[in-house]
């Protein structure tokens, strides 16, 4: 709670998670800010074992390809789907049904799927790997921003699966053809849950020898996005906040030079004004527009930058990405 990091002293946080160098100092009070009324503080490669045929018009898949591709070390047999332009592998037994224009769906009969679809435009213009949180599942998008077109594979499974369903998206996704490329093909750096915890009170992420305080840049997000209310909203609420959770909520690889970018989400309620109507309030505390993300950004030993950004992700990740770039 924010209560407890008002009275912490610098000698108790030298203590947290037996005694690592916590990087941030000590955060405020919860919920008594009006920020508006207060001034600003200064695996390698998969190994195909015979070249794809060439797409044709519709996801299909031909069992007599001969097709593998290596998954955790581990020999996977596949089948050829081509779609417009386009072809996968995908391990013999899945499903198979076509996705929008020229996509395709492919499923397990254990809960994981995994998809190709093709962007109209570019929410990013570049290329990177996402693992998110989604309630109970992991994500794994690999995305390359190319204007129209743009192609986006994303594998979806359950987090008790993921320790082999994520090796195998990603082998898959090293198969995609799009005309005579492979945009998934080289060796990327693949993003994995970074190390975080909760110790007494705050959210940690630990890095090469240290640990670095999220809730604080976190609480400058928050701020700042009340800052950016209209006044309308201002007469609604009082201006106090309280963070109830902050959460790993993913991490993107290939998006900067320092190399990882871990992302947090901040579950945040407003305190409404008395005689003042919200949907969905309780006990006079309501949640408002938009979540706030916050984007710590490091090459796994330092944290280079922070940045806050509240949003909806109607966009995405990758429109997350542009956001915070």
């Amino acid at each position: 709670m924010w209560e407890k990091l008002k009275n912490l002293s610098g000698a108790a946080r030298a203590g947290i998670a037996g005694g690592l160098a916590l990087l941030a100092a000590a955060g405020v009070g919860l919920g008594v800010w009006q920020p508006w009324n207060r001034p600003d503080a200064d695996e390698p490669p998969a190994d195909v074992q015979q070249e794809p045929q060439l797409p044709g018009d519709e996801p299909q898949a031909d069992p007599e390809s001969g097709l593998s591709i290596l998954a955790g070390g581990e020999k996977v047999n596949c089948a050829l789907y081509e779609g417009d332009g386009w072809s996968i592998c995908v391990p013999e037994g899945w499903s198979a049904e076509k996705l929008g224009a020229n996509g395709g769906l492919f499923s397990a009969g254990d809960g994981s799927r995994l998809s190709v679809q093709f962007e109209a435009e570019s929410d990013y213009t570049g290329q990177f790997v996402n693992l998110a949180a989604n309630g109970n599942d992991r994500v794994l998008q690999f995305y390359s921003g190319a204007g129209e077109g743009s192609p986006v594979v994303e594998g979806n499974a359950p987090k008790t699966r993921w320790a082999q369903s994520g090796k195998l998206f990603v082998a898959m996704a090293r198969t995609l053809t799009v005309g005579s490329g492979k945009p998934f093909a080289e060796s990327y750096i693949i993003p994995e849950e970074p190390d975080w915890q909760k110790a007494d009170g705050m959210t940690v992420l630990f890095l090469d020898k240290d640990g670095y305080v999220v809730d604080d840049e976190a609480q400058k997000a928050v701020e700042s996005y009340m800052k950016s209310w209209p006044e309308s909203d201002r007469e609604i609420y009082t201006g106090q906040y309280r963070i109830n959770t902050l959460e790993w909520a993913s991490s993107y690889t290939g998006l900067t030079k320092d190399g990882y970018v871990d992302v947090f989400r901040a579950d945040v309620q407003y305190r409404v004004r008395d005689g003042a109507t919200v949907e969905g309030a309780v006990n006079g505390w309501a949640n408002a527009g938009e979540s706030v993300y916050l984007a710590v950004i490091h090459d796994g030993g330092s944290v280079s930058r922070a940045a806050g950004m509240a949003t909806g992700l109607e966009k995405g990740w990758p429109g997350f990405a542009s956001e915070i770039m």
